[in-house]
């Protein structure tokens, strides 16, 4: 789990990422760490949210930009990234649009 932390359930992550129509989350290289990397990590950082590591966290953002681009809604994102991480619904979304800032800013709307 993520402090606030992922969940480490592969089956959970797998049928979470099929229900959304999303490609198999594969960890399998370390992450590219680029600024744009460095800065999502760090705005988890200073929202108390912990990933297991910073490549599975990436690689979940990618996942919230890439079932945005499908046209999933918001709110089944934010569902999907809960059961996936095992974040509150708060804490889900928080990571959702943390995530949608760094990688696909198109879908964040300022209020």
């Amino acid at each position: 789990m993520f402090t606030r932390r992922f969940a480490t359930s592969v089956a959970g992550t797998t049928l979470t990422a099929a229900a959304l129509g999303l490609a198999s989350l594969g960890f399998a290289g370390a992450a590219n760490a680029g600024s744009v990397d460095d800065a999502f990590l760090a705005q988890l950082e200073e929202d108390g949210i912990t990933p297991p590591s910073a490549a599975r966290a990436i690689s979940y953002a990618h996942a919230v930009c890439d079932a945005l681009d499908e046209g999933h809604s918001s709110k089944a994102v934010i569902s999907a990234v809960a059961k996936a991480t095992g974040l509150s619904r708060k804490g889900a979304k928080t990571f959702s649009v943390d995530a949608a800032s760094a990688y696909c800013p198109e879908y964040v709307t300022s209020s």
